[in-house]
This record gives structure tokens, sequence and C-alpha cells, in this order.
């Protein structure tokens, strides 16, 4: 139930519509019981043709004696086609005062009666009893259509204008992953378009703004490495000119220029992943040949890299080059900070392939399990030698599980005791 109303929008539906309805239920209710209230406290105008009605009765019947008057009432009923009777003064009950207009009562039955009080008769005058006055179905029936308008038009005033918002949420959503493609909203929404045309500025602001950024990156990585491959070149000559005092010297240069290199690409490789012009062509690669091929690939190390998979798992749904890409990012990080060993695992689950790197050094402190896949973010901020690394191998990672519309998550291997990084994606 919870996940039906938070499908497509329906819980904000809900939601507002039972605010809205309900509140205006609320009030036209609490206004119908006012005004009934006011109406019995005021009391109605006596009827006057009643009351000339009853004057004329009263009159009629004081012109006769009293022992003539019960016959004269019955006469006076059959000629106005009514009930007529006369009440002497003690028949009256002191908790039913007479004044100057009739009084109405009812008996138990929904009866009424009206009492007249006649100075002239020594008594009183009652007319009735009247049958209640029977209500039609119409009447019945309309404050149900009352309530059932104020659910429609609030219905239908609430739906269109929700409808935008969800259409607006969904493509602020998708705009959040995917930057490239700016809001396209203000032809799509009919109650909110003043909204939308601004959000589509916005974003198109926004995601020129990125562009140029990344493509400024981009162009500057690339200027950067023809001075680098001189400096380089300059040093590999040097090095066969010089004492061993200076050759230690020119060797650590080298190192540092190394390192400037490995940056200029990682940099070139986040920055060609939020390339506009990058496609996404997946395919089902076979999974032993395509591990060999990245173990192959990556730079040599002393660690124990072991692969897992099942044995019905024979191919996987990809994009072949950015996979490779991102699990030799996974694996640098791994024999980075593994003791001994590293563990490479592929499964597919419920609709999902999945990608776990573990190793057995210190792990990743839950605390920064998120940030690890900022771009520029290092657990590790001396940035010497030994542990080497920019930050952007795990941002690489995050982007290309975005790509295949998966995640990558951070936690504790349980097998090795160390960090365990793990790729989701769908399949086709």
């Amino acid at each position: 139930m919870k996940e039906w109303l938070a499908a497509g929008g329906r819980g904000l539906f809900i939601r507002s519509y039972v605010v809205l309805a309900g509140g205006l239920l609320i009030v036209a209710i609490l206004l119908d019981l006012g005004f009934g209230a006011l109406q019995a406290r005021q009391g109605r105008a006596a009827d006057p043709w009643l009351v000339s009605t009853l004057r004329l009765m009263e009159s009629n019947l004081a012109a006769v004696p009293a022992d003539a008057r019960p016959a004269r009432a019955a006469a006076l009923g059959r000629q106005f086609g009514l009930e007529v009777g006369l009440l002497e003064t003690g028949d009256i009950s002191s908790a039913t005062p007479l004044g100057n207009e009739p009084r109405e009562l009812r008996d138990d039955s929904g009866k009424s009666y009206y009492l007249w009080r006649a100075p002239a008769l020594g008594g009183a005058i009652r007319l009735g009893p009247f049958e209640p006055q029977s209500e039609g179905v119409l009447t019945r029936l309309l404050p149900v259509f009352f309530y059932a308008s104020i659910l429609l038009i609030v219905g239908l005033w609430l739906r269109p204008l929700l409808a935008d918002l969800r259409t607006l949420t969904d493509a602020s959503q998708r705009f959040a992953t995917d930057y490239r493609e700016p809001l396209a909203t203000s032809g799509r929404v009919t109650q909110l378009s003043s909204l939308a045309r601004n959000l589509d500025d916005m974003s198109a602001r926004v995601s020129q703004l990125i562009q140029s950024q990344k493509e400024m990156t981009a162009a500057l990585s690339h200027e950067m490495r023809t001075p680098l491959a001189r400096v380089r070149f300059a040093v590999a000559v040097l090095e066969g000119e010089v004492d061993e005092r200076h050759h230690l010297q020119l060797r650590a240069v080298s190192n540092d220029v190394q390192q400037i290199d490995d940056l200029i690409s990682d940099m070139l490789d986040y920055a060609r992943l939020d390339h506009p012009g990058l496609r996404m062509n997946c395919e089902f690669v076979a999974v032993t040949p395509w591990l060999r091929q990245v173990l192959l690939s990556g730079p040599p190390h002393d660690r124990n890299v072991k692969t897992v998979h099942p044995d019905d798992l024979e191919k996987l749904w990809m994009e072949p080059r950015l996979m490779e890409l991102a699990l030799s990012n996974l694996l640098a990080n791994a024999v980075r900070y593994a003791r001994r060993n590293v563990l490479v695992e592929v499964a597919h689950e419920q609709g999902l392939y999945r990608l776990v790197v573990e190793d057995d050094g210190e792990g990743i402190p839950e605390a920064h399990r998120a940030s690890v896949f900022h771009a520029f973010t290092r657990l590790d901020t001396s940035r010497n030698r030994d542990t080497g690394g920019f930050g952007l191998g795990l941002a690489i990672v995050a982007r290309i599980a975005a790509l295949h519309r998966g995640r990558v998550t951070a936690g504790a291997s349980a097998a090795l005791g160390g960090a365990r990084l793990a790729l989701e994606w769908p399949g086709p």
C-alpha cells in the first residue's frame, strides 16, 4: 500500500486532496450547523394569515353563548377544513405559556398544533393536528449533492496542478542525475508554466556553465601533457650525463612528473564521462576473459588477487570499456590499501549485476563511506608516494555506475576485514 501511494506522486495527490476537501467539508458542515442553530434561536414570525384566522374564530365564538361554543367550533372547523378545539384556562399546562402570538406544539408522533390565547373566551383555541410536512427525495439528496460537488471541484482543480508538480519533480531528478540534458518542461505543464520556464532557463544556464568548466579542464589537461613530455625527455637525457647524487634527484623529478601525468589521465577520464557526446553501447561480455584482461592490464603489484563468480554466470551486460575502467580503479584502490589479499567477486541476483572488490586493509570509516565517491576526496591527506592517488578513481567509478543506471557503495568486508566496494547495475 505504501509503495502504491508513493508511485507517480499518488501520495502527494491524496494528501493534498484530503486536506483541501476535508477542510472545505468541515467548514461547510460547521456553517450549516451554525445557521441551523441561529434559526432555531431566532424563531419564526407568526403567519399573518394564521393570526387573522384565529382572531376571526375568536370573535365568531365569542358571539355565541358558552354552551353553544363547542358546536360552533366544530362548524367553523368544517368550514375552514381544520380541526378546531376549545381549551379552558385550567386545561393549559403552566409549562406552556401563551403570548400574543400562536404557539406551535408537537406531539410524540410529530404532528403539530397551534394554541391561541383567547381572553374573550376565557381560555384558548386549538387548531390541529397537522400532519408533518414530508420532505421529497430531492430535498434529502440536496446536501449529498452539495458535499459531493465540493469533492469533485477540489479533485478537478487539484489533479492538473499536482500533475504539473510531478512533471517538474521528475524532470528535476533527471537533471540532477545527468546535468547534460537541460529541463524542457514548459510545453508539458498547464498550470505552472511560469515556474517551468524559469526552471528550464536555469537548468540550461547551469548545464552550459558545467560543460564549459569540464571542457576547459579537459583542454588544460591536454595542453599540460606537451610540456610534461618535454620535461620527461629532458630528465631522461640528463640522467645519462650526471653523477649518482644528481641521478637520484632526477629520478625524484621523474616520479613527480609521472604523478602529474597520472593526475591528468584521471582528470581526462573524469571529464570524458561527463561529455555530452558520450554514448553508452552496452552489450553482453564474457566474464572470464574480461576479468583476465583487466587483471593483466593493471600495473604490477605484490598483492594476492582472487576472482570469484558463479559457474552459471557466463556474461555481463555492460559497456565493456567503461566497466573495465571502473574495475581498474577499484582494483587500484584495493591494491593500494590492502595488506596482502584482494577479492574480486562478480554476481547476478534479482535482475542486478554486481561487481564487488574487497581487501584486507584498514577499511573505510563508516562516517566517510559516502564521501569517498566525491571528486578529489581522499581519506589520506598526506599525498605521499606510498599511498598515491588523487581522489578521482572512486569518483570515476561512481560516474560509470550512474551511466549504467546503477550505484556504487562502500562498506566493510566480512571475509577479509577491510573495505568492500560494490558496484550494482540493472540488466537490459
